[in-house]
């Protein structure tokens, strides 16, 4: 049993990190056997598909990805540090798995078989999270404590800064002479600070 857990768990590691560097269509399933270190036969009794596979990796990073988010939002939280929580949570999520990024966007935006597995994973696990943070931010327009936004709008905005910044940092690093690569951490802790209290100061009436 040990060694069938084992196997079963180094084939979906493989095929996550062959997913990642080739993307979907260019990594074949002989590839995932020989990286896990087990039979091609081995890897279709474990998961039968690529997209079985495929769809179990995106599973496992969106269930973290809502876990992430869910246990820092709170009901207890003030409205302003729900926002910083959730800010924080997705940029460190993005932090954590940084190739997860580029892969969502080229291989699940212009392909509507992969989007649709994203989405039906990112509904079931994140739709309770979004109408909980909705209802409180709706709240707090009507109350007049911050300015009127959409959640979608506030969500995509957060998306994006989050996103950019670790598409454009790793360029400016290579790109200027005198950046201090020792100092790159911090300069994400400095980052994820000021994407917070942008957000918030553009929220405040």
């Amino acid at each position: 049993m040990k060694i069938e857990i084992n196997n079963e768990q180094l084939i979906l590691e493989a095929a996550e990190a062959e997913f990642l560097e080739k993307g979907y269509k260019n990594t074949p399933t002989t590839a995932i056997a020989k990286r896990a270190g087990v039979t091609h036969a081995m890897l279709h009794y474990y998961y039968r598909t690529k997209e079985n596979l495929f769809r179990k990796v995106f599973m496992n990073k969106v269930r973290l990805l809502g876990e992430g988010i869910g246990q820092r939002i709170d009901e207890s939280l003030s409205f302003e540090e729900t926002v910083r929580k959730l800010i924080e949570a997705h940029f460190d999520f993005i932090r954590q798995n940084p190739r997860l990024v580029n892969f969502i966007l080229t291989e699940v935006v212009h392909n509507a078989e992969n989007k649709r597995i994203l989405i039906d994973e990112l509904h079931s696990k994140l739709f309770g999270i979004f109408e909980r943070f909705d209802k409180v931010l709706i709240s707090e327009v009507l109350r007049g404590k911050i300015k009127p936004i959409k959640t979608i709008d506030l969500l995509v905005n957060i998306i994006s800064m989050n996103v950019m910044t670790f598409n454009i940092l790793p360029i400016l690093a290579d790109v200027i002479p005198a950046f201090p690569s020792e100092h790159f951490d911090n300069l994400l802790d400095e980052r994820k600070e000021s994407i917070v209290q942008f957000t918030l100061n553009a929220l405040r009436v």
